[in-house]
Order: C-alpha cells, then sequence, then structure tokens
C-alpha cells in the first residue's frame, strides 16, 4: 500500500472547489472498498496514489462486480 493522506486534502487535491465531498462520504467509500485507503480511530485515510473521475468510478464498479 502506499502512503496515506488525509481525506480532506485528498477530497481538496481531486475535486473542484465547491464540489469536494463530506469526510463522512470519503470515509463510507474506502469503508465500502470503492477508494484505497484505511480508517484509524474513526478518521479516513486515503491512498495517496488514489485518483477520482468518471474513469477510475467505472473501473472500481467493475471490480466490485467481478469481485462478487
Amino acid at each position: 500500500m502506499s502512503k496515506l493522506m488525509k481525506a480532506s486534502l485528498w477530497g481538496r487535491r481531486e475535486f473542484e472547489a465547491g464540489s469536494v465531498p463530506d469526510n463522512r462520504t470519503i470515509k463510507r467509500w474506502v469503508e465500502n472498498g470503492i477508494l484505497r485507503g484505511k480508517v484509524v480511530d474513526g478518521m479516513a485515510w486515503v491512498c495517496s496514489t488514489e485518483s477520482w473521475g468518471v474513469e477510475s468510478v467505472v473501473s472500481s464498479t467493475v471490480h466490485r462486480l467481478i469481485k462478487g
């Protein structure tokens, strides 16, 4: 696993201003396996190599369907 970064910093890096998801949403993505990272003491941390966009959402969905 790569280095981890705070969910809030990751959200600001990956989303346009005014469109950054709430940390609770990012935490849920990590918990549901949509986004690689860890939840430590209730705080979400995201792998710094994770990127977000149309392609990453589609590949994540396909991966979950295959993983079943």
